[in-house]
């Protein structure tokens, strides 16, 4: 069963872990690993809303948290 498209808040983030990761953090501290990003969309720090699905058949070699494929974004004020 595919999991729905819903939407995140949060901070991008780059980790630097394995070979490094850029991840959404929420407001609660749960990262996201993000998939099929947009260059435009991976500066640390930036505040977005993120329209994306969770892969919950998928993993990182990083392994922060659930993958986030990301369908679209839009910046935070």
């Amino acid at each position: 069963m595919q999991e729905p498209i819903q939407e995140y808040q949060g901070k991008i983030e780059f980790l630097d872990i394995e070979s490094g990761v850029w991840v959404l953090t929420v407001p609660s501290g749960t990262h996201y690993a993000l998939f099929r990003a947009p260059k435009d969309l991976l500066q640390e720090g930036l505040e977005v809303t993120i329209q994306g699905q969770v892969k919950e058949d998928m993993l990182t070699v990083a392994q922060v948290g659930p993958v986030l494929e990301v369908k679209s974004f839009k910046r935070q004020p």
